[in-house]
């Protein structure tokens, strides 16, 4: 399903609409189906005002004002009648989706129906405007949302074998306007409101249980030109590997998986740019969204915002959300009825809090537990998921690395100290490593090796000058430009730093293992996955330690080329085939399942037997 089945009752008679959804919301429930209902006729403004400012007309007939007619060229209403009109569509639209939400998460991928006591149709009548207004089009536009209108039809002083439009007096020109958007709307179903309020709701129920059958069938139904199509996977994730200025870990975490995935399964990644478009490389689909000039901050904040409305317009049997600081999850679950697979990329909310004060973990907290399926990189993460989300599948798949060939006449060799990754001091601890290297005054050259944003670039521009004001200083900083030249900073290197006071899972250490060099780092829980393979690791952001262990592996050759050895062989557990391989299994387990059947709630026969 692609979501809650949406229902309008609609008509001239708000208090027979209103008794009718509540007995459809029992008949409903009694089947085993999810309800929600909205009471929603007509704006705030009209529920606290007879008349909405200026709306009515001087001699308009009509019990509590009467809205301008569209037919009247010369009266086609105010700005503040446009105005009202357009209040009363987005009303209508934010109660829609606050209810679509609330069905779904109450639903669990189950059978779920939102019923309304008014619809765009009411509001189309109600606001007299011309079709070409841009209120009519915002309620032709909420009306496509919907799947059924139920229109009832309780005039009875009526004459029958005659037109409405012949007809004196303001009911038959309110019920000629309905006559005329209902036979421009689709999905309009009418009732008899004459017959028995009991045999109404019977009518009602039986469009309803139709409509669910018929998107039933749709749904199971191949789309034109889709037979013996694969099943279609989405990634997304903020960081483009394309882009120099967030080329982070993720960025080349999810291009393996993607690369992987696209053996079996159609892959379309989702990611952010400067400009949006699509693209086909690999055989894999890249859409970006246009958030990149935002900046930094504000377009990780946009790329959270759009993805639930991106994951209703891509078609998808499988969604894989690389979580996106700062709030990480994007509620991705309950906007989609396939099954969503989040990624974590680490404890950055915690990390972010300390930083600025701003409580981002409690979105994360109650966003995690929406996911049924949790990717973490590091088993100290994966615990801490575990408590925060208890019913979620979380396993541990740890990054991968290009396997090479340990030289061994290279072991302990190298020129320099080197910090390789992105740009950004506060979370990197740059600032920590330049006062520590100060400090202990080792014999090697310190290299900084890396770009980032133009913000964060100044930031340790300035950081850097502030350290080397001595002539003699040898603190070093250069901008990565393509693999090349990285894997050529890894062999000449004598040892990696990594001072980071927040990480996720460390890529770049791994990198750094696998041309058998050590790594010096702070001893965070997620970097743990290092113990005996190479590392050392120093208390956490204790810098006079920091360049203590700097000093002793820049001056100990036989101590490097032991823990360079160890790195070597460490590293050769996390290939990027197993890694990749075990996101194609867990693919393929949520793909090619077939769907558990949900239980109804409530005694009773099942909805589907209902005829």
């Amino acid at each position: 399903m692609a979501g809650p089945l949406l229902v309008a009752v609609s008509g001239p008679d708000g208090a027979g609409g209103s008794s009718l959804v509540r007995r459809l919301a029992t008949l409903l429930g009694e089947r085993g189906l999810t309800v929600v209902t909205v009471r929603c006729h007509g704006c705030f403004l009209c529920r606290r005002l007879p008349v909405p400012p200026r709306v009515r007309d001087a001699g308009e007939p009509g019990r509590g004002g009467w809205a301008r007619r569209a037919t009247d060229p010369e009266r086609r209403g105010s700005w503040l009648h446009r105005a009202h009109a357009l209040l009363d569509a987005a009303e209508l639209a934010v109660r829609l989706t606050a209810a679509r939400l609330l069905a779904r998460a109450r639903a669990r991928r189950g059978q779920a129906v939102v019923v309304t006591d008014h619809g765009p149709l009411d509001g189309l009548v109600r606001s007299g405007l011309p079709d070409s207004s841009g209120a009519a089009s915002a309620f032709r536009w909420i009306d496509r949302r919907y799947g059924l209108t139920l229109l009832v039809e309780t005039w009875p002083d009526t004459p029958r074998g005659r037109g409405l439009e012949e007809i004196a007096g303001p009911p038959t020109v309110l019920w000629a306007r309905y006559r005329g958007w209902s036979r421009r709307l689709s999905g309009i179903a009418r009732l008899d409101g004459e017959r028995p309020p009991s045999l109404v709701a019977g009518v009602a129920l039986e469009r309803i249980l139709d409509e669910m059958r018929e998107r039933e069938r749709a749904a199971a139904l191949p789309e034109p030109g889709a037979a013996g199509e694969r099943r279609h996977v989405v990634m997304s994730v903020y960081d483009d590997a394309d882009d120099p200025t967030c080329r982070g870990g993720e960025a080349r975490v999810v291009a393996k998986v993607a690369r992987r995935l696209a053996e079996d399964f159609r892959v379309t990644v989702v990611t952010a740019g400067r400009h949006g478009g699509t693209e086909e490389r690999d055989g894999i689909r890249y859409v970006r969204l246009p958030v990149g000039r935002a900046g930094p901050r504000a377009g990780r904040l946009l790329f959270l915002a759009l993805l639930p409305f991106v994951a209703r317009r891509i078609r998808h049997d499988l969604w894989m959300e690389s979580f996106t600081p700062p709030f990480s999850t994007s509620l991705l679950p309950l906007t989609t009825g396939a099954p969503v697979v989040g990624i974590h990329q680490g404890r950055g909310t915690e990390t972010l809090w300390r930083r600025y004060h701003l409580p981002f973990f409690l979105v994360e907290r109650l966003g995690l537990r929406c996911y049924r399926h949790i990717v973490v990189r590091n088993a100290a993460d994966g615990s801490a998921i575990r408590r925060l989300s208890p019913r979620a599948d979380v396993q541990v798949v740890p990054t991968g690395v290009e396997q090479r060939q340990l030289d061994e006449a290279r072991l302990g060799a190298g020129r320099f100290i080197l910090f390789l990754g992105r740009i950004d001091t506060w979370n990197k601890g740059l600032d920590l490593l330049l006062d520590a290297y100060d400090r202990a005054r080792p014999p090697l050259d310190l290299l900084l090796a890396g770009s980032g944003t133009p913000a964060e670039e100044r930031r340790l521009a300035a950081l850097v000058a502030a350290h080397t004001r001595d002539p003699e200083s040898r603190i070093h900083w250069v901008r990565c430009a393509g693999e090349d030249r990285k894997r050529q900073l890894l062999r000449d290197s004598a040892f990696l730093v990594v001072p980071s006071r927040h990480e996720a899972f460390g890529l770049v250490a791994l990198e750094g293992m696998s041309y058998g060099k050590p790594v010096l780092h702070f001893d965070l829980p997620a970097l743990r996955w290092m113990r005996d393979g190479g590392d050392v690791a120093v208390k956490p952001f204790d810098v006079a330690a920091f360049g203590a262990r700097m000093t002793e592996l820049a001056t100990d050759t036989a101590l490097r080329r032991r823990l360079g050895h160890r790195s070597g062989i460490a590293a050769q557990h996390y290939t990027w085939d197993e890694m990749t391989g075990r996101y194609l299994a867990l693919a393929h387990r949520l793909v090619d399942s077939p769907a558990a059947v949900r239980r109804p709630r409530k005694r009773g026969a099942s909805w589907q037997t209902t005829r």
